[in-house]
């Protein structure tokens, strides 16, 4: 059996194993957060038996069994309560993380993944987004290894013609927008993806795939190392690209599509001035899909020309989340992105990564034996313990701001200049609170206490 990298438009969610458990019951409307332990378990048994279809009683059952490390029964009866309630958050928790200490990370990934495609605006899903995110680097890196294993017999295998690989573009000149390397990589890809012509790998996999090759920017850049990783993804075509931004004076960005075979298919680019990137992104993803040999119709050029964000202010802050979510930094992940949902409200990649980010530091942060997560809602629990936002706000003070994050967004149709003029003159803007988009957060506290 041959392994794939995953292709964007399955989105979907992927997990590692740890200790982690948040049960979301009719307790957790109460002011004070509710407990969850193995001492519980005989008095929860002998309940569920009086009430067998009290779903949130079962649920409790099953995370009391998870806490004992008791995943088969736990597994069993996590099945049960999401019988009996399949929005309950608790079940896929249970389910998800018991797969996970199993190994089997593809069961985990669509567990999460059913519950938010089905379920996403349920109290408590923003939790399951989050356990997801810190999942899914570790599964990443767990089929990377597959595939640097199994290279020699993936080279003789036929790769996919339509599969498109876009590899972190090599960023020279300014040193503070090294993180656009990242956010231009996954905006080609967004792009690209929108065209139906190809299919593109996830950029994630792709990173952690480069990540254990300990490729650097210099091999990244020759088409022999670019072929390789084609091969290993089954990728027919990758594309590669440089980025030139000097502190002053245009800047320049060129691609070039390698094949499988190392040939290099075509090497132009573009220039303009910094506050155009984006415009200038897109013109080159019209070029690149040129030389991918497909021309894009008038309509596949306006959702290019609409996808993402206008906002060159929201664009760096949402490069540097990318960075910091790449090596695992979420907390400053979350206030990057929220950076970028306050310059541009309308980013919705930047939203949903804010979201799944700001649950992930809470997750990463929290002590064995001592399991601590939250999720967003609608309304405070004022007397409950602090909100997500104080609790991602508070991790993350200390963290000093790089050059990309010291813009400040301007208000109306100015925001190309503001970036500009903000990013020569280093004023750092205050970072946003972490939270939903009207501010109001609901705290939900579980602690678990392990034997």
């Amino acid at each position: 059996m041959s392994h794939r990298l995953g292709w964007t438009r399955r989105k979907r969610l992927h997990v590692i194993p740890a200790i982690l458990l948040v049960l979301l019951s009719a307790a957790c409307a109460a002011a004070r957060p509710a407990e969850v332990s193995p001492a519980e378990i005989p008095d929860l048994e002998a309940q569920v038996t009086r009430s067998p279809d009290n779903a949130d009683l079962v649920l409790r059952y099953a995370a009391a069994l998870f806490t004992a490390e008791r995943c088969d029964t736990a597994s069993a009866v996590a099945r049960r309560g999401t019988r009996l309630d399949p929005t309950n958050v608790v079940g896929p928790l249970v389910l998800g993380q018991c797969a996970e200490r199993a190994g089997q990370y593809d069961s985990a990934v669509d567990i999460y993944g059913q519950f938010v495609a089905q379920h996403g605006g349920r109290p408590g899903a923003d939790a399951v987004r989050g356990r997801a995110l810190i999942a899914r680097r570790e599964q990443a890196t767990q089929a990377a290894r597959r595939l640097i294993a199994e290279e020699r017999s993936l080279a003789a295998q036929p790769a996919d013609p339509q599969a498109v690989a876009v590899l972190p573009l090599v960023i020279t000149g300014e040193p503070r927008y090294q993180a656009l390397s990242r956010g231009l990589a996954q905006m080609i890809t967004s792009d690209l993806d929108l065209i139906q012509q190809f299919r593109l790998v996830e950029r994630l996999r792709l990173q952690a795939l480069l990540d254990e090759l300990r490729l650097g920017q210099t091999e990244r850049v020759d088409p022999s190392t670019a072929a390789r990783v084609g091969r290993m993804t089954r990728a027919g075509r990758l594309v590669q690209g440089m980025a030139a931004i000097p502190p002053d004076g245009s800047i320049e960005i060129e691609a070039a599509v390698v094949r499988e075979t190392g040939e290099v298919v075509g090497s132009e680019g573009v220039d303009g001035e910094f506050q155009n990137l984006l415009r200038l992104e897109k013109q080159l993803v019209v070029d690149i899909a040129a030389r991918l040999g497909y021309t894009l119709s008038q309509a596949e050029r306006n959702l290019v020309l609409e996808n993402g964000t206008q906002s060159l202010v929201a664009f760096l802050a949402y490069s540097d989340g990318l960075e910091a979510e790449d090596a695992g930094n979420f907390a400053a992940a979350a206030q990057h992105f929220a950076r970028a949902v306050t310059a541009d409200p309308r980013f919705n990649a930047a939203r949903e990564r804010q979201a799944s980010t700001s649950e992930a530091a809470m997750v990463a942060q929290a002590p064995a034996g001592d399991i601590t997560t939250f999720a967003s809602g609608g309304e405070d629990i004022s007397s409950g313990p602090a909100s997500v936002a104080d609790a991602v706000n508070s991790a993350i003070g200390d963290i000093a701001s790089t050059g990309a994050e010291q813009v400040t967004e301007g208000s109306g149709s100015g925001d190309n200049a503001a970036a500009s003029d903000a990013t020569r003159s280093g004023i750092a803007e205050q970072p946003p609170a972490v939270g939903g988009p009207s501010g109001s957060v609901v705290t939900i506290r579980i602690r678990v206490r392990l034997p």
